[in-house]
């Protein structure tokens, strides 16, 4: 017989593949020679990474004493909110506050902070208030303008360059 199984166990007729062809001897193999070199690997980076790690801590200079205290510090404006809703409606608390309050401006002056409402009504009743006279430009000068020197007869100087 040119073709004998070394274990003769009773076969089951329904197996229909060659159980002889198949070296699964090899396939072990492959698994412990990638476990091993994927074990010399992971040494070898671990070696490295802490040689490279030693020097970077030689190398580096320790940071100045007031940067390591940082309980009392805080980030440069502006900083991020760590409330923002409760923020904003405070923020609007206080604009809404600020626009329905009655308040002194100028007490000397007598200058009032009334409610915007308030304010409108009273523009109604009683028109804006008169403008300021003008001042030596004349009231058809920009606003800003300095008056012109006078002239020997009273009336306005030429400026320098008109030639009049």
């Amino acid at each position: 017989m040119a073709h004998t199984e070394k274990d003769a166990a009773p076969r089951d007729p329904a197996i229909k593949h060659e159980t002889t062809d198949a070296d699964l001897g090899g396939v072990e193999r492959l698994v412990v020679v990638t476990g091993v070199f994927l074990a010399l690997v992971f040494a070898l980076i671990w070696v490295v990474y802490g040689q490279l790690l030693n020097r970077e801590v030689r190398n580096d200079t320790p940071p100045p004493p007031i940067a390591q205290r940082q309980g009392d510090r805080l980030p440069p404006l502006p900083r991020l909110q760590q409330t923002p809703g409760p923020d904003l409606a405070q923020f609007r608390a206080a604009e809404e506050a600020a626009l329905n309050a009655y308040a002194w401006v100028d007490k000397q002056a007598g200058i009032v902070q009334v409610p915007v409402a308030r304010a409108i009504d009273l523009i109604v009743e009683h028109g804006l208030p008169k403008r300021p006279a003008a001042t030596a430009a004349g009231p058809g000068a920009p606003v800003g303008a300095a008056a012109a020197p006078a002239g020997p007869t009273g009336t306005p100087a030429a400026a320098p360059g008109t030639g009049h």
